[in-house]
Order: C-alpha cells, then structure tokens, then sequence
C-alpha cells in the first residue's frame, strides 16, 4: 500500500494535534480564575489582613471569572464548588499565620 500525498496533511495534522498536549506541563497551565484569585490572595501571604477579608476581597473582584468557570454546573454544584475554593485559600492564609 503507498501512501496518498492527498492525506499527508490530515496525517501530520493528527500527529501534532496528539504530539501536543504531550509537551504541556501541567504546573504551566492556568486559567483567567486562579490567575486573578492568585494575583489577589497569594500577595498577602503572611501580611496581617484577616484571611476572611483577603479572600471575599478576591473573590469580589474575581467575581466575572469565577462565575464564567461555574457557569457550566447546577447551582447546588456551584455553591459546593465555590465554597471549597474559598475554603483551600482560607486554609492557606491560615497556615501562613501559623508558619509566622
């Protein structure tokens, strides 16, 4: 069997397109979400800003990227998963206090 020229750029296309992700290091990858909520909560790690207030100031102005994330789920979902991301940065406040 020869191989068609006709089908050598689906060929190459396929292998790129599965070559690809095989170069992406998951400790690169971001979204516009935790890009912001990071850029907000990581700064004020070991300030003395109650932990409370760091993370509903984030998460205010975080609010348009946080909602387009969970925007795709029920609401019962949302408000599970919202709580538990406020809840990983809260613990993280937290443990920087205690590290002090």
């Amino acid at each position: 069997m020869t191989l068609c020229f006709c089908r050598l750029p689906l060929l190459s296309g396929l292998l790129f397109t599965l070559a690809l992700p095989l170069y992406a290091s998951p400790l690169t990858q971001s979204n516009p979400m935790t890009d912001c909520l990071n850029s907000h909560i990581l700064s004020q790690y070991g300030r003395d800003a109650a932990p409370d207030t760091v993370v509903n100031q984030a998460f205010l102005l975080c609010r348009p990227f946080t909602e387009s994330w969970l925007k795709g789920y029920p609401p019962a979902r949302r408000q599970q998963l919202e709580r538990a991301l406020r809840q990983f940065y809260l613990d993280r406040l937290n443990a920087a206090l205690i590290r002090r």
